[in-house]
C-alpha cells in the first residue's frame, strides 16, 4: 500500500501543482490539497491510506453533477463512495481517469 499510496500522491500533486499537507480534523489525519479560505482547515482533495485500500476524497463535479458515476466501469461501484475512491492498485485507465477528475475539482 505504501508504494500505492506515493504514486497516488505524485498524480495528485502533479495535477493539483501543489504539496499535499497533512491535516486532522476529529479523528481523521490524511494529506490534503486545495483547502479554501472558506472552510478552514478541510480541503477539497484527500488521500488517506488504510490497511487494504488507499482512498482519494473528493467530490468533481462537472455542470452541477457528480462526475463518479461516470467512471463506474474503471472503478467499479462498490469501490465508489460519494466523494470516495477505494484503491487497492492503479493501472493505466485509472490513472488516466484520477487524472481526469482531479481537472474538475
Amino acid at each position: 500500500m505504501d508504494s500505492l499510496y506515493h504514486e497516488l500522491t505524485q498524480i495528485i500533486e502533479e495535477e493539483l501543482q501543489e504539496k499535499g499537507q497533512v491535516y486532522t480534523i476529529g479523528k481523521f489525519t490524511g494529506l490534503g490539497w486545495l483547502f479554501p479560505a472558506e472552510v478552514a482547515g478541510v480541503p477539497k482533495v484527500s488521500l488517506k491510506q488504510y490497511e487494504k485500500t488507499v482512498n482519494l476524497y473528493f467530490f468533481p463535479k462537472e455542470n452541477g453533477e457528480p462526475l463518479f458515476p461516470k467512471y463506474e466501469s474503471v472503478f467499479k461501484k462498490s469501490n465508489m463512495g460519494k466523494s470516495c475512491l477505494r484503491l487497492k492498485n492503479l493501472n493505466a485507465e485509472k490513472i488516466a481517469a484520477i487524472r481526469a477528475l482531479l481537472k474538475k475539482v
